[in-house]
Formats: C-alpha cells, sequence, structure tokens
C-alpha cells in the first residue's frame, strides 16, 4: 500500500507490497507523488512493472552516449545542434533512471528550455529525446516524452517550424552591442553570422587552419577551418543526399570576418577552435539572454543567417553585396534555389531603388 508524507518540503511516497521490492521517491507537490503512486501500484496489479533499483536501471545520461556511440559506430557525424540538444538533455538528466523518468519531469524540462529557444528547436530536441529512448531498445511502463510531446503540441507550446521574414530593424544591432557589454565574443559570432551567413554550429566549429590544405581529406568534419593566406573557409555542411550527411563546401573569408578574427585575436588565440563554449547551443542561449536585456522581441541566432544572405542580394547601393543567385548559393550551401529562397527576406520598400 502506498504512504505519502510530506518532509523537507517534499512529498516521499513509499510503496509497500508483499512479494515485491519497497519503492520510494520524493516530489515537489503531492499531484505528482499521488499519480506516480498509481501508477506503479497499477503495473504490480496487472503484472507490467519493472524493477527499477540502480543495479536493473538504465541511467538517461547513458542512454544518449549510446546513441551518440551508435552513429560513430557507422561513421556518421552527428549534427553540432543535434549533439548540442543531445548534451543538454545529459545534463539536466544526469543520474536519473529512465525508469523513474514521468510526464512531468519532461514538462518541467521543456518549461525550462522554452524560456530560452523557439517552439521548433524544443519539439526537435523532445524527437531526439524520444528517439534515444526508443533506439536503447529498454522496455518502459509508458513513453512519458511522447505524452509530454503530445501536451505541449496540443497547447501549442511547441510545433513545426514556419518560414520566418525577421530582419533586423534600424537600431536593433547597436542596441544588441550594448546589451553585450563586456561579453564581446557574441559580438563576434553576430558579426560572423551577419558577413558570412554561417549557422550557430557552422560558426562554433571555426578554427584557424595551421597551412593544412582545405580539402575533405585535410578539414575534419567537426571543424570549419579558416585559411587566412588564401582568404578562404573550408567546412563540412549538412546534406541529405550526401554519404554520411555531410558535404564539404569552401566558402570566401570575406574582409568583414577577417576584421572580427584581427579585433578578436586576443581572445581567439587562447583555445583550439575560436569560441571555447560547451557547444554550439550556448552561442544561440546567450544571443537569446542579449537580445532580451536589448528589449528585443522575435529575433533568434538563426535569423541573422536569414539576414546575411538578403543583404548579398541587395544591391550595393543599399549596402548589399548585389552577388547573383549562384554566388550566393556558393555561399550559403543550399543544393536548390528552394530552399534558397525560404532564406531570402526581401522587403518591397527595397525594391523602388530598380523603379529610379
Amino acid at each position: 500500500m502506498a504512504t505519502i508524507r510530506k518532509r523537507k518540503g517534499l512529498y516521499q511516497v513509499q510503496i509497500r507490497r508483499l512479494g515485491f521490492p519497497a519503492q520510494t521517491r520524493s516530489f515537489k507537490s503531492k499531484a505528482p507523488a499521488a499519480a506516480w503512486a498509481r501508477r506503479i501500484e497499477s503495473s504490480m496489479d496487472d503484472g507490467s512493472w519493472i524493477d527499477t533499483r540502480p543495479s536493473c536501471s538504465t541511467l538517461i545520461n547513458s542512454i544518449i552516449d549510446n546513441l551518440i556511440d551508435s552513429y560513430e559506430q557507422l561513421g556518421l557525424e552527428v549534427a553540432n545542434p543535434k549533439l548540442s540538444a543531445l548534451n543538454q538533455l545529459k545534463e539536466h538528466f544526469e543520474g536519473w533512471s529512465i525508469h523513474d523518468l514521468s510526464t512531468d519531469d519532461v514538462l518541467q524540462f521543456a518549461a525550462m528550455r522554452r524560456k530560452t529557444v523557439k517552439p521548433s528547436t524544443l519539439q526537435k530536441q523532445l524527437y531526439y529525446f524520444q528517439s534515444a529512448i526508443n533506439e536503447s531498445g529498454i522496455r518502459v511502463t509508458e513513453d512519458v516524452v511522447g505524452i509530454a510531446i503530445r501536451k505541449l503540441s496540443k497547447k501549442k507550446i511547441i510545433m513545426g517550424s514556419n518560414h520566418r521574414d525577421r530582419r533586423l530593424e534600424v537600431g536593433e544591432y547597436e542596441s544588441i552591442k550594448a546589451a553585450a557589454g563586456k561579453h564581446k565574443w557574441i559580438m563576434a559570432a553576430v558579426d560572423i553570422a551577419l558577413i558570412t551567413g554561417l549557422r550557430m554550429g557552422e560558426i562554433h566549429a571555426l578554427k584557424f587552419s595551421d597551412g593544412r590544405p582545405l580539402s575533405p581529406v585535410a578539414v575534419p568534419v567537426e571543424h570549419a577551418l579558416i585559411d587566412l593566406d588564401k582568404s578562404l573557409i573550408g567546412l563540412w555542411r549538412k546534406d541529405k543526399k550526401a554519404v554520411g550527411g555531410k558535404k564539404f563546401h569552401v566558402i570566401p573569408l570575406w574582409k568583414g570576418v577577417r576584421e572580427v578574427l584581427l579585433r578578436e585575436q586576443e581572445y581567439f588565440n587562447e583555445g583550439d577552435t575560436l569560441f571555447k563554449l560547451k557547444g554550439a547551443g550556448s552561442i544561440g542561449d546567450k544571443f537569446a539572454k542579449v537580445v532580451k536585456a536589448a528589449g528585443i522581441h522575435d529575433l533568434t541566432f538563426h535569423d541573422l543567417r536569414h539576414e546575411a544572405l538578403t543583404r548579398m542580394f541587395e544591391p550595393k547601393e543599399l549596402g548589399g553585396r548585389g552577388l547573383t543567385v549562384e554566388k550566393v548559393r556558393l555561399v550559403s550551401g543550399h543544393s536548390s534555389l528552394d530552399q534558397l529562397s525560404r532564406y531570402v527576406n526581401l522587403r518591397a520598400e527595397d525594391l523602388l531603388h530598380d523603379d529610379l
């Protein structure tokens, strides 16, 4: 029979039944405590109960590590955004048994993450979580992550990505720079994104080439190498049609990026890669905090890629580069015009220049 006692601000549940080992767990509120007790007792009644003691359980961080290892064993590289999302899950649920995970636990994680990421990003992260559990082959009493996903989807807290046309407005760059303050590295990432259109994961992977040629053989999949002498960047980009899911590209190192590298030379020379961060997600998280501090709404780091590619098309008279479609495709890495068009957000008022 289950008993619930409040001790030291937590609700402690104890279940004692003949033929079963004692079960104990603590909760922050009474409702989830009672729900967990009912679920465990019900599974004991219908024979679906699973022993979740440490010797019989599997930790969530181990499950995620096994998923990442399975990709590496096949010679497949896990994309930086996905790897960052998985590592965040590992850190949050470190030491937790998959058998102790509840829907409320997943919802609490989602509430925390939603403060700094958009709905589509959170949705992807939860699907990665669900996939890791499913691929582990571990038998669980219920799909708690799937239940959480359905609840969050129903309330429109998570959803698929929509076409965005958000661009920087007048004065927003200056506001972001002021809000960044002493955290100059985030502005370096912002400037690189606005000049090159590189994705967050690609910026995080940047490092100096040290004389290595920019070729598929010489450039590791996890890095993007900068050749200052030739003013080029060699990097691997995601491509669903390519073997291993990535294709090698070489893009120009424009003058603006070189200026950023020289400006932050002291910071960049301290580490192996330019940005000394745990994962690519740290760039997006910091950017979200800075944007919020600047009082700017509905602007994500990925929007800077849209801004950059749009500027490449805009005429030089309006501050753009005036590049052709094929030249922009070379820089952006898009394999089709349809993909590229989703990133270009020209303004109607800007086209009036063509009528002069």
